[in-house]
């Protein structure tokens, strides 16, 4: 099937790129870790599978693997390592640092977005043991170089654990398996978009570390935003990469056709289908962090300790590896809940981020909390109109600009939180633009940007190539 007719080079390239661009910003501003990462991951699917015009359900399953595959990423801890560009005498080691974290984020994350599009092929003994291979991978990993800092991007004066040789050896393990387990062809395209994905990563981190460089000898400037200059950067060049690695691919990728039961859904399948993500939901984001803080008597935080037995078997549970094994498990048992895997839970831990913030003294364990009404609440909201928009004509579209705008409008509703920043008495224009509320307005127009096209951009290209 050639493509080539109906999008331009450019479209390919650009449409991911300032999706992900977005994506990435609201990550760093509505929810960090890997949970934040899959707003990116969620945004870079769906062009794709616009682009590709995917089948409704491919496209969810590509959703999946696209919350899984960048959210990975999420585990490694950058921080300090972006700390060291503001030092002339550090700024080379920590650029070498963000440019190889980068790197194995795009490796790892465009494999396995990429095998999303051969979830209907892949047996399911193969899916399963290629996750598993990658947990064991980044488990050795973390004891082999990590945990003895034998190649260390922190502070050692204030170490924090590192991840990314455990994600770079696990993303060996997950690819090596593929080669031998599925068709070349196939892996052929899981490795373009890895490659692809190591270039974007390595470029989009590296170099947008530099704003920092930057904003270290401009102190004076009304514009202050460096680092989320980095994050915009990262995301639009990676976006772009993984925007050209589906050009090579748009006539190499055939999909099997949705069947005539898909968008017919009934009132009981949707109910199903809302439970399942309400469930898988309550795992992720309650259940096993309670068991763990419970039982393990210690406050969860993104890149866990290990060392003792105790601790090792909690910084397992808490990896994001683990729950991308759930939702390819949970993705396997009910595959029509993939919206609600990569849509609704997605916006959740937005939800969860902002309303942690409205209410900081609340008890997260317990349900009987106005910190967890609201959260329940608002995903619900998405979660519903999620399965409105499953069974409708242009279903990709609307679950793009759902995830956009609800993320979005999480971000506008964050400034609430510090009222004082309304007060701009004594401030020029420039400042209230350019200083205190650039990012805000840039997520903004970036998601007008987006939605243009989503909705019309693409019926104006498809016209002018025709």
């Amino acid at each position: 099937m050639n493509r080539t007719k109906y999008y331009p080079k450019w479209m390919y390239i650009a449409f991911p790129a300032i999706a992900m661009m977005l994506g990435w910003g609201l990550r760093g501003h509505i929810g960090g870790g890997p949970f934040g990462a899959m707003i990116p991951g969620a945004m870079v699917a769906l062009c794709v599978g616009l682009l590709l015009e995917m089948p409704a359900t491919a496209a969810s399953f590509l959703l999946v693997f696209g919350v899984i595959g960048i959210g990975l990423g999420g585990e490694m801890t950058y921080g300090q390592t972006l700390g060291f560009l503001k030092d002339p005498a550090t700024v080379w080691w920590g650029t070498a640092g963000t440019t190889l974290k980068g790197a194995v984020w795009g490796l790892l994350g465009g494999a396995v977005f990429a095998l999303g599009f051969f979830f209907r092929s892949v047996p399911r003994k193969i899916l399963i043991l290629s996750f598993l291979l990658m947990i064991l991978g980044i488990i050795v990993g973390f004891k082999l170089i990590n945990d003895p800092m034998l190649l260390y991007f922190s502070d050692p004066v204030k170490p924090r654990p590192e991840s990314w040789a455990g994600l770079l050896l696990g993303a060996l393990l997950f690819m090596g398996y593929l080669k031998l387990k599925i068709p070349a062809e196939n892996f052929k395209i899981i490795l373009r978009y890895a490659i692809w994905g190591t270039i974007g990563g390595a470029l989009g981190f590296g170099l947008g570390g530099f704003w920092l460089v930057l904003g270290s000898h401009l102190p004076e400037v009304i514009f202050g935003s460096w680092w989320k200059a980095m994050e915009f950067t990262f995301g639009l060049l990676l976006g772009a990469s993984l925007g050209y690695a589906t050009w090579l691919s748009r006539n190499d990728l055939v999909f099997e056709p949705d069947s005539k039961e898909v968008g017919e859904g009934n009132i009981l399948s949707r109910w199903k289908e809302l439970l399942v993500g309400l469930g898988t939901g309550l795992l992720i984001f309650w259940l096993l962090p309670a068991l763990i803080e419970v039982l393990g008597k210690v406050t969860l935080d993104n890149n866990m300790p290990g060392g003792s037995l105790k601790n090792e078997v909690i910084r397992f549970v808490d990896n994001y590896s683990l729950t991308g094994l759930i939702f390819v498990l949970v993705l396997l048992r009910f595959p029509k809940a993939a919206w609600q895997i990569g849509i609704t839970l997605t916006f959740c831990h937005t939800a969860i981020d902002l309303f942690r913030d409205f209410y900081p003294d609340a008890n997260r364990l317990s349900p009987f909390t106005m910190y967890f009404f609201w959260v329940l609440l608002t995903t619900a909201v998405v979660a519903i109109r999620a399965a409105y928009s499953e069974n409708k004509k242009g279903v990709i579209r609307s679950m793009l600009l759902l995830v956009t705008w609800s993320c979005v409008a999480v971000s506008c509703i964050r400034m609430f939180i510090h009222p004082e920043l309304f007060d701009v008495t004594g401030l020029s224009f420039c400042e209230v633009v350019c200083g205190r509320f650039f990012v805000d307005l840039f997520f903004v127009v970036s998601a007008i940007v987006t939605s243009w096209m989503t909705r019309s951009g693409f019926k104006i290209q498809a016209g002018a190539i025709k």
